[in-house]
């Protein structure tokens, strides 16, 4: 079929883990996540069909290569996120048949790990953690999930990958 060469390919991603502190020094209550993952689930609901790229991903975050979003750096679009039992939060998306996009394409299928990393903004407070300090997130808006080589959660990885049927 067409969809072989050049398509987009389905993937599903571990976005982020509830209550684990993660690389940066973060954690993410359930509560809070559960809340920033139904905003983003409805905004991605009302834009579906409309053409607004609401939850998008660039290979590397925008702030570690220098700069802002920037459209032409989208590699993947994310379609639907949840949060599951165990509180992570579960994705679902296309990596797009962009050029960067193809090398992505190119890595999954040869069994690359990819890393999954939020992009979000909001506010924290400093909590202490066995004797550590810790920034728990108190709040939060999410705008999208990169792919990362490194990500800060520890779970934070795209966890499968498939060819777009033809519709």
């Amino acid at each position: 079929s067409q969809g072989e060469q050049g398509g987009a390919r389905r993937v599903k991603a571990i976005g982020i883990t509830a209550d684990v502190v993660n690389g940066n020094g973060r954690r993410y209550p359930r509560r809070v996540l559960a809340e920033a993952v139904y905003r983003l689930n409805s905004h991605l609901h009302e834009s579906n069909g409309q053409g607004n790229l609401i939850a998008t991903g660039e290979a590397e975050h925008p702030s570690d290569k220098g700069g802002r979003a920037n459209i032409l750096e989208t590699v993947v679009k994310w379609g639907a996120a949840s949060l599951d039992s165990a509180g992570k939060v579960l994705l679902e998306g296309v990596i797009l048949p962009t050029a960067k996009g193809r090398d992505v394409q190119v890595l999954v299928e040869n069994g690359v790990p990819i890393g999954v990393s939020m992009r979000g903004y909001g506010s924290s407070k400093s909590v202490q953690v066995n004797g550590e300090t810790v920034q728990e997130v108190t709040e939060l808006t999410i705008r999208g999930f990169d792919l990362v080589a490194q990500p800060s959660d520890p779970n934070g990885a795209i966890i499968e990958s498939a060819p777009q049927e033809d519709s």
